[in-house]
């Protein structure tokens, strides 16, 4: 129990350390990464030694904050940031008993398809919670994101841009529409990148309770295709807030619809020659043009309706399995 409580405290304090360091560098380059991966140590512990120790960290993380810069930051840093990757890691370690047909035991493990559900609902929740503060107020919202762009730009700076063809009015609009998208989308990525790099990491050291999944088979319920469709024509719409809320959960569930299409491209591209060229290239493309995310959507889609894996894919060659390789290691 000693030994639990201390990893867990340690990954709190990590966990808060990155987040603290994160915003000391302005969320800027290295700062924003750090940001982004602070639940990762909080990951590893509650994979590698239990859900007990994860609720340690989660606790040690959000007292730092309350100590560092406050009781409320404390408060929210622990619900939003830090329980929510104790749960998903909670969530995966799960299992139950059951019996074959052939009436052997087995072992059941949480599937995947409910943990990417899950980690949308996380952050549609999230990305809505930023409108508490403001009272749900759309015009409060904004005049924040107004005064936030004053005290980022003097008024030397915001003429420099008047002068350049930028009105600051359109750039505060642009980013208030924008936000709840990049929150929906960067919390799903974030949360899918470090409970993949935390169990990977927990894997190599052999304390990882769950054999490693089958990445390349990665899906979603067809039911959220449909809420996917139904959030997107409330986008397109509806207006105020109502229009906002659909936005943030067709940004979320598209997110996770993107991962079960980089899933199928993998699948897909076992046995082509250039395949890790091929890979490579459609992350980096995806990181320099956001749009082709759009086509990684619609590939999850189809392969949610319509199974595009048992259509076009072969088994990999030499009688490996999925998992044969370091390129077999998902999306």
């Amino acid at each position: 129990m000693n030994h639990f409580l201390i990893i867990g405290i340690i990954a709190g304090l990590c966990t808060a350390l990155l987040n603290l360091s994160g915003y000391a560098g302005g969320v800027v380059g290295l700062g924003f990464i750090l940001v982004l991966i602070s639940p990762l140590p909080l990951m590893i512990a509650s994979l590698g030694w239990g859900t007990f120790a994860g609720l340690v960290a989660v606790i040690t993380s959000g007292l730092v904050l309350a100590i560092v810069i406050g009781p409320l930051a404390g408060l929210l840093f622990a619900v939003l940031n830090s329980l929510p990757a104790w749960w998903v890691t909670h969530l995966i370690g799960l299992s139950r008993a059951m019996k074959t047909e052939e009436g052997e035991d087995d072992v059941q493990w949480y599937p995947l398809e409910r943990l990417l559900i899950w980690i949308a609902v996380i952050a549609i929740l999230a990305s809505m919670a930023m409108f508490v503060p403001f009272g749900f107020s759309l015009d409060a919202y904004r005049d924040t994101i107004a005064t936030l762009m004053q005290q980022v730009y003097n008024a030397q700076q915001q003429s420099a841009l008047e002068n350049s063809g930028v009105n600051i009015d359109d750039l505060v609009t642009l980013i208030s529409r924008l936000a709840p998208t990049a929150s929906a989308v960067m919390i799903v990525i974030s949360t899918a990148i470090n409970l993949y790099l935390a169990g990977k990491i927990v894997a190599k050291s052999g304390r990882l309770n769950r054999p490693w999944p089958d990445l390349h088979q990665l899906t979603m319920p067809v039911t959220s295709v449909y809420v996917f469709l139904v959030a997107l024509a409330g986008l397109l719409l509806l207006s105020g807030l109502p229009g906002v809320f659909s936005q943030i959960v067709a940004s979320s569930l598209g997110s996770a619809l993107m991962l079960v299409g980089l899933s199928v491209m993998h699948c897909l591209s076992q046995n082509t020659p250039a395949r890790t060229a091929l890979l490579w290239t459609t992350y980096i493309l995806l990181v320099v043009f956001q749009w082709i995310g759009i086509i990684l959507i619609i590939l999850g889609v189809s392969e949610i309706l319509v199974n595009v894996r048992s259509r076009f894919s072969t088994p990999p060659s030499g009688g490996g399995g999925p998992q044969d390789g370091p390129n077999q290691s998902g999306p």
